[in-house]
Formats: structure tokens, sequence, C-alpha cells
């Protein structure tokens, strides 16, 4: 599925964590491709992915990213978000895949409600 340029420009990583928690997955892949960013909405060993063609929404998914893991110069980061009540811990972690970064995003339900 890829994301149309509509739709695109108002995708960000809130939208993507949104997702993931509606659909049940316990964690995101996100990771370049030829035809834009490659999303993956995980739960165990299986998932279901999208391509987000637009650059603008790629870069703006990713800058949220950086910012809010503190990426900017390490490999891993958490930080707090809170959706439908429920406070989630996202732990981000930036690695290489084909000589490009690529981020995995775990999705942990804290135990205290927000």
């Amino acid at each position: 599925m890829v994301s149309n340029d509509k739709k695109a420009a108002g995708i960000t990583l809130w939208s993507l964590l949104e997702t993931a928690i509606e659909g049940g997955a316990d964690s995101i892949e996100l990771e370049y491709v030829t035809g834009g960013l490659e999303v993956f909405y995980m739960r165990g060993d299986i998932g279901i992915g999208e391509v987000i063609a637009d650059r603008g929404a790629i870069r703006r998914i990713i800058g949220e990213l950086v910012a809010q893991a503190k990426l900017e110069h390490k490999e891993r980061g958490t930080f707090k978000w809170i959706h439908e009540q429920k406070e989630y811990e996202v732990r981000a972690e930036e690695y290489e895949s084909f000589g490009e970064s690529a981020f995995r995003l775990v999705l942990k339900k804290s135990r205290r409600r927000a």
C-alpha cells in the first residue's frame, strides 16, 4: 500500500503510533526503500506495511522521532506518549540497513494511567 499525496500530508510520527496501537501492534519498523519510507506495524513476527512516498512527510516523521527519542548523537532512546488516557513508553532504536538508517520503535504500555 502506498500513501497518496493528500493522505501523506497529514502523516506524522503521532499518527503512525496511533495506527499501531489501534491495530494491536507492539512495534513499528521504519526503513528507507526505493519508493520512500516503508512502515511496518508488527505484532510478534507478523506485520502489515505501507510505503510513504511524500518526502516532506518522511522528513517530518524522522525529524519528530529523532527529536523525541533524542537520537541526534546516540542509537537508542525512549519517550512517553499518551493515547486514549493510557501512557506508553516508546523505545526507539536506530540501526543500519543496507547502508541507510532504519528505525525500530517498541511500544510498551505503562502500568500507570495518564
